[in-house]
């Protein structure tokens, strides 16, 4: 058993494991303040009630999670993460889950407002993309990135809400989870392939590490983007209560099943959704249906935040 310690900055946290996270941007100061600690330990055993993959638990002990043939994962007092790991289970591989809904339902006992999502700096501020299965997130955010523009999140988008401030985003791992056409149009030396690399929990999409680190520094949060399919790019503007309708619909924790639609937990996340509302800037971004004219979107993206940017002065 590895007993060396690695020290992690994401999400604007310091994080201590005992697990390596190839995915993850790792500092070297031990002596460090850490802020959420990720502990290996065993955890009790539950029995999954529908036969699914991932089973989600709200328990008296925090939130617990357990993942067929992976292992289970204890969230306690929003700054501890506790591991038990199947033996076989690939270490290599424990990014997946632990940088996915785990980190998420962190964040989410943290205070910040989750949305499932890709966000790329574009015009100095977080770009958000949302999207429903087939509508291109992860695919528009890609083609973003491999035109040259710096992504601040893949999958867990964590937006802040402070007192007299403006909503800010703080980066994620920099890393992306890409098919193997999409991969095809990133240059080379802009990142590698993580390995293993037979997509056995990925749906056959290579992790792919970026060449960028954006460190401690948030980003202002820039437009939110609900994304659909047409023929050729537009963006039309939300009112505030479409706002409010996709923040519920695209924030991460109500995907995590049953648990999480309790009566309690679903006023607290409606009171902060509300709390937004009023405060972004989203609307509708149609993106053209070609890959091969993707490229086309950041020219469009630039100006559509510029003429934003003037229209606010």
């Amino acid at each position: 058993m590895n007993d060396v310690k690695m020290i992690y900055q994401l999400y604007g946290l310091i994080i201590q494991s005992d697990f390596l996270l190839a995915e993850a941007e790792e500092i070297h100061h031990e002596d460090s303040d850490v802020d959420v600690r990720i502990i290996r330990s065993p955890l009790k055993e539950i029995r999954h009630t529908d036969g699914g993959f991932r089973d989600f638990r709200i328990t008296s002990e925090g939130d617990l999670f357990q993942f067929t043939g992976v292992g289970r994962f204890l969230v306690r007092n929003d700054s501890e993460i506790i591991v038990d790991l199947e033996p076989g289970f690939d270490e290599c591989l424990i990014g997946l889950p632990l940088l996915g809904p785990v980190i998420a339902v962190l964040l989410h006992r943290r205070g910040h407002f989750i949305l499932h999502g890709s966000s790329v700096i574009i015009n100095g501020t977080a770009q958000v993309f949302l999207g429903d299965k087939g509508a291109g997130k992860s695919t528009t955010a890609a083609a973003l990135v491999a035109a040259g523009y710096s992504m601040i999140a893949d999958d867990v988008v964590a937006i802040i809400n402070e007192p007299d401030q403006p909503l800010k985003v703080f980066p994620g791992p920099p890393t992306m989870k890409l098919s193997q056409t999409v991969l095809g149009h990133f240059p080379k030396n802009s990142g590698r392939v993580l390995e293993p690399d037979n997509g056995e929990f990925t749906g056959g999409k290579a992790r792919f590490r970026l060449n960028q680190a954006h460190g401690f520094r948030p980003f202002i949060l820039g437009r939110v983007h609900a994304l659909s399919r047409g023929a050729e790019n537009a963006i039309k503007d939300y009112t505030a209560v479409q706002t409010l309708n996709i923040l519920i619909r695209f924030s991460y924790f109500p995907r995590l099943g049953p648990a999480t639609h309790r009566a309690n937990e679903t006023a607290r996340l409606f009171t902060k959704a509300a709390e937004l509302a009023d405060r972004i800037d989203a609307g509708r971004l149609t993106v053209a249906d070609d890959l091969d004219v993707l490229h086309r979107l950041s020219d469009f993206l630039i100006k559509e935040t510029s003429d934003a940017t003037q229209g606010a002065k």
